[in-house]
């Protein structure tokens, strides 16, 4: 969680939100915020911004390719009708005014958490991965097959294999319950299963799978739920 000012110089409202904030810190340059959030799976960083003695600071927010969620501190709603108006363009997603109480700042880091919650849950849906440089989107309906080797894992889906430097465990912790991990380099989406036969799993598509020991005890149990 951030403070955000432009002028190297942290104004008294920092204290007051850092009194009840004990892990804010102060952040006077938002391409360092960036460059600490490469990674597409990285929560949207709480920022707040002191606009009181002027909405110019916003502007600073216009170019941010990462986007946090913007907490604006206002004085007297000077500047209420520009954060209506401007709230989609710079994310600008709560709206505290002085003077600040406890329960308000409480009450704010409630909404942040709660909107972080909803947020993780929708993006359980798709998978996001980089692929030659390019965020790509991948709907988890349409993962076929992990398969791990080493620090990397094959993400196979109906129409393309992509290949990323994250571990099978790493990947899993980002999907939903709807994979079966059959082996300590293999996972599968629970509606690829067809059949089992000894230590192989047959998939819809006629792809074999190995399975372990404690793999295929894992199948079996989801062969008697389904039953």
């Amino acid at each position: 969680m951030y403070f955000y000012t432009n002028n190297n110089q942290t104004p008294n409202t920092y204290l007051h939100v850092k009194s009840v904030v004990k892990e804010l810190q102060p952040l006077y340059d938002l391409s360092l915020l960036a460059n600490s959030m490469m990674d597409e799976q990285g929560s949207p960083a709480l920022i707040f911004v002191d606009i009181t003695s002027g909405d110019d600071i916003l502007n600073d927010f216009r170019d941010v390719q990462i986007h946090p969620y913007v907490v604006v501190i206002d004085s007297e709603n000077q500047f209420a009708q520009t954060c209506v108006q401007r709230s989609a363009e710079l994310c600008l997603r709560d709206y505290l005014n002085l003077p600040l109480y406890q329960d308000d700042i409480l009450n704010c880091l409630d909404r942040y958490f709660h909107w972080l919650d909803r947020k993780k849950t929708a993006n359980k849906n798709n998978l996001v991965i980089k692929d030659k440089g390019a965020q790509i989107y991948i709907e988890t309906t349409s993962i076929k097959l992990l398969e791990g080797f080493g620090s990397y894992t094959r993400i196979h889906t109906a129409d393309k294999v992509y290949i990323v430097s994250k571990t099978i465990k790493k990947i899993l912790e980002l999907l939903p319950n709807q994979f079966i991990r059959t082996h300590r380099s293999f996972a599968v989406h629970q509606k690829q299963v067809r059949s089992l036969m000894g230590n192989t799993l047959l998939l819809q598509n006629g792809e074999s799978v190995k399975v372990s020991k404690a793999g295929r005890q894992i199948i079996l149990n989801h062969f008697n739920k389904a039953s």
